[in-house]
């Protein structure tokens, strides 16, 4: 069976990230994943989310701090994490309780 860091690779035809690299984009998008859901501990169903979490973060490398591109006619607005995958994080949100 592939590791995660195969299988981050596997998503990005044409490159050939540094091991280091797809490391610490999937350490990130683990660590966003667990604040955004109230968890502390990463389910291995939510595997498919964290890496599609890392190559969004892969594809804006060089774009930190942009939130929207012109040039000439063509605009281009970036998002940290797409709508899409923050509606499949939200469904894994464990609720707060207070006492």
């Amino acid at each position: 069976m592939s590791t995660i860091v195969d299988r981050l690779k596997a998503l990005l035809p044409g490159e050939s990230p540094e091991e280091n690299l797809c490391i610490a984009l999937l350490d990130s998008a683990k660590d966003t994943l667990l604040n955004l859901t109230n968890r502390t501990v990463l389910p291995e169903g939510m595997q498919g989310l964290q890496i599609r979490l890392a190559v969004v973060r892969y594809n804006l490398l060089g774009m930190e701090g942009e939130k929207i591109r012109k040039e000439g006619s063509i605009s281009v607005q970036v998002e940290d994490i797409p709508p899409q995958v923050l509606r499949e994080i939200k469904a894994w949100r464990l609720g707060r309780i207070s006492l």
